[in-house]
């Protein structure tokens, strides 16, 4: 733990030594209500350009199919229109993943964004949503962050940044914990620094050369 607490002060130092990088005191999103559009967002976003691949199905789902904001809705969809037509995608991989994603709601009741964030409220269930295949650490965090929680989800962005700061990514909850204490230090919130991380290095350009985030994000 004291490894953890002193990488996060030398975070804290760097971040503090950046001059063009500006702390954000609140958060730039404020959450979703359109179900259909969170999964499209959760489920493409590993391991694709967030700007130019995933936001504009995002916007499309939202935009083209305004009905599917709860599971019950996005199911009718699914069956009219079929998965590729509604996210303009073929891979088989995510579409799978999508599919089993609505199944593990719909079994469970879950029918609505606000249905999704009570039940991951308890951690035994942010356990069993793990339980679907595909869905790593990272992208229960990602969900959660999505859905207002104050938490971290480390990627590329997040690893690259301790890198610069000439800290070493050892493995996911690690690099997690450093970056939640440094926030602390910082009294900023969690998901603030996360968003200030991601649109600096996203603006940089700058991404990792640790490999081993994938196996951690379970891509």
């Amino acid at each position: 733990m004291q490894i953890v607490i002193e990488s996060a002060r030398s975070l804290v130092e760097y971040i503090k030594s950046l001059d063009e990088l500006s702390l954000n005191q609140q958060r730039r999103y404020s959450g979703y209500t359109h179900i259909g559009a969170l999964f499209t967002d959760i489920i493409l976003q590993a391991g694709l350009n967030y700007k130019s691949v995933v936001k504009p199905r995002v916007e499309r789902v939202m935009i083209d199919f305004p009905q599917a904001n709860n599971v019950d809705n996005l199911e009718l969809a699914i069956e009219k229109y079929g998965l590729e037509k509604i996210l303009n995608w073929k891979h088989p991989v995510k579409l799978e993943r999508f599919s089993d994603l609505v199944r593990f709601c719909s079994e469970r009741n879950i029918n609505s964004c606000d249905d999704l964030t009570d039940f991951l409220s308890y951690r035994d269930n942010r356990i069993l949503f793990l339980s679907v295949k595909g869905l790593g650490p990272k992208t229960l965090d990602y969900t959660m962050k999505l859905l207002n929680f104050d938490t971290i989800a480390v990627d590329r962005h997040i690893i690259g940044f301790m890198e610069s700061a000439g800290l070493p990514h050892i493995n996911y909850d690690y690099t997690k914990k450093i970056v939640e204490f440094a926030a602390d230090l910082l009294n900023v919130s969690r998901s603030s620094l996360d968003e200030t991380i991601w649109y600096y290095m996203s603006s940089k350009n700058i991404v990792s050369t640790d490999t081993r985030q994938l196996e951690m994000q379970f891509l």
